[in-house]
């Protein structure tokens, strides 16, 4: 059964995977920087620990994409989630991408 809302749109779904990493991706890094000044994790400056860190959020924030993306799928909006899927492909791209060296060099 297709949902008819207004907000069963393919630009919809586009707009907000294309915002919803970004937005997670500021949120994560908030919170990193709040318990490095809790002093609850070690402060990585600009080292080897600071490339793992950076990655280790970009993936945080791609995997945090997953709540819409399941708001979206339980309320049948399906071309939404069409839309959703397009600009996550490319982020998740992008990151394989950016650490396939890394990622290789470990196996």
């Amino acid at each position: 059964m297709r949902n008819n809302s207004p907000y069963n749109k393919i630009m919809i779904g586009i707009l907000v995977g294309a915002i919803y990493p970004i937005l997670a991706f500021v949120v994560i890094e908030q919170i990193f920087i709040l318990l490095t000044k809790a002093e609850l994790i070690a402060d990585v400056g600009n080292g080897l620990g600071s490339d793992r860190r950076t990655r280790t959020m970009y993936l945080f924030s791609l995997v945090a994409a997953i709540l819409p993306l399941q708001i979206f799928n339980n309320r049948r909006f399906d071309e939404t989630v069409r839309g959703f899927m397009l600009p996550m492909a490319i982020y998740i791209g992008a990151w394989v991408w950016k650490y396939w060296s890394y990622l290789m060099a470990h196996f």
